[in-house]
């Protein structure tokens, strides 16, 4: 699976298809991984603040699916050491 280009549209829309793809939290890592490197490229046809919203989005997307993996090992009976 990989980006349609590599215009920032396509990568922002390819990352949150992996982020809601991720079903094993140790899969979270990587979107994780994608998060940083997209929020660190620079696209210099976006305005400050158009760029600045794609990163809120991205970062809450991946925060959000992070949570839910974790409810779902704790509801299933998932314990720290």
């Amino acid at each position: 699976m990989a980006a349609d280009s590599n215009h920032y549209g396509d990568v922002f829309k390819w990352i949150l298809k992996v982020i809601d793809s991720c079903d094993q939290y140790p899969q979270i890592f990587t979107a994780h991984r994608l998060v940083d490197i997209f929020c660190s490229m620079k696209y210099p046809s976006l305005e400050w603040y158009e760029k600045s919203n794609m990163d809120r989005d991205v970062i809450s997307a991946v925060h959000d699916k992070q949570r839910q993996l974790l409810n779902k090992y704790y509801d299933n009976g998932f314990t720290r050491a």
